[in-house]
């Protein structure tokens, strides 16, 4: 089959996890299918991405969006009722080019990433899948529960048109899909268990990724640090959990990898708080760490950085939110905190009890090695493109 994958960031390099997820996906579904790929991008094109996608892909569009007009429809749509980040990304031009690269390509299905495209499929007249990947509307209601002022306003705003947009779906795709059964249990449509599970995986270089013996850093957190959720668990881990650990193990030190750090945040580095910003190859780092936290409080979805860790026999730590989506045994193959003195209490635990942190490592590998696959999941995709 002929497949068009339609995205709204070029998926390489793999900074952030939507383009982790669809980077994995468009490898495994072109051991079947011929894909086709088509991205919007507000940076100039990288070599880089078009070398390595063109392992898989048999052509390649990269429609370059301008950011200026992207906000101006912003603007306008304060007045309407389409999603913000749907109004971001919804150029007539960009439109017609999707359309255009279809029909030359004689695509056969289209499987667009996020609701914020659905713009693109309604003039589309191929099959149409889409990859809800979260519940955005939750996501962003979350957000709005955890600010103020005017950006809660905001956040509240797109959180309704969110919802009530999500619920429009069904009538515009052939089949959905999303990442966790937590995330599909929240969707506010009554026709949500018509929406198929389609998991995120671990590539396979994780479980097999040499283990280094000197481990410079106690703990890591890592993840795109321009993402909302991010932010806000690397804060909370420096200001309220960290001070906890210090008082009783002054020496630990911790590593917060990823790209995007704002400037107040940087300013919290420190001789026990590193942060390297973008890594290259996030293996080398959680091979250097004995305990990986992931002290999520808002966001939605399956947290790759817990899939990754847990496959590189790292001893983990999350919260119950995140855990909902993972659905990981607390005390056999993670540990879930509620409070900064839990999670405090969870890391000296680890670092102190080597045996106990090993037994939850290997557990938490054997668990992700059973239920995260890559190729498992995405043969569940390719039967729903087919059926």
């Amino acid at each position: 089959m002929r497949v068009a994958v339609v995205l709204t960031r070029v998926p390489y390099p793999l900074m952030k996890g939507d383009k982790l997820r669809a980077y994995y996906q468009i490898k495994e579904l072109a051991k079947k299918h011929e894909v086709y790929l088509f991205c919007l991008n507000y940076k100039d094109e990288e070599v880089r991405a078009r070398e390595e996608l063109s392992k898989f892909c048999k052509t390649i569009h990269i429609e370059k969006l301008s950011l200026f007009k992207s906000l101006i429809r912003v603007g306008f749509s304060l007045f309407g009722k389409l999603p913000f980040q749907t109004a971001y990304y919804n150029s007539n031009r960009a439109k017609k080019r999707l359309e255009d690269f279809v029909e030359k390509n004689d695509i056969e299905l289209c499987y667009f990433q996020f609701v914020r495209l659905a713009p693109f499929a309604k003039r589309i007249k191929v099959k149409k899948v889409l990859d809800f990947q979260d519940t955005l509307s939750v996501n962003m209601k979350r957000r709005a529960d955890n600010s103020k002022g005017f950006e809660r306003f905001v956040f509240n705003i797109e959180a309704k048109r969110l919802a009530r947009y999500e619920s429009e779906m069904f009538d515009v795709f052939d089949s959905l899909t999303i990442i966790t059964e937590a995330d599909r249990d929240i969707l506010q449509s009554e026709r949500r268990n018509e929406v198929h599970i389609i998991p995120n995986g671990v590539a396979e270089s994780y479980f097999s990724y040499p283990q280094r013996k000197e481990k410079p850093f106690d703990l890591l957190f890592s993840g795109a640090m321009s993402y909302a959720p991010n932010i806000d668990a690397a804060e909370y881990l420096i200001k309220e959990i960290m001070p906890l650990v210090w008082e009783r193990r002054p020496e630990v030190k911790i590593a917060i990898a990823g790209g995007g750090v704002p400037a107040w945040l940087q300013k919290m580095e420190s001789e026990r708080v590193v942060m390297p910003g973008w890594v290259d190859d996030m293996k080398e780092y959680y091979s250097q760490s004995k305990v990986f936290i992931a002290p999520m409080r808002i966001g939605t979805g399956l947290q790759n950085k817990l899939l990754e860790a847990m496959a590189m026999n790292m001893p983990c730590i999350t919260s119950p939110l995140a855990n909902q989506a993972l659905k990981a045994m607390d005390r056999k193959e993670i540990l879930i905190a509620n409070s900064a003195r839990e999670y405090a209490d969870c890391v000296l635990d680890l670092l102190e009890n080597k045996d106990k942190a090993q037994s939850l490592a290997n557990n938490g590998k054997d668990y992700v090695f059973n239920q995260y696959s890559w190729q498992t999941n995405c043969e569940k995709l390719s039967d729903i493109f087919m059926s």
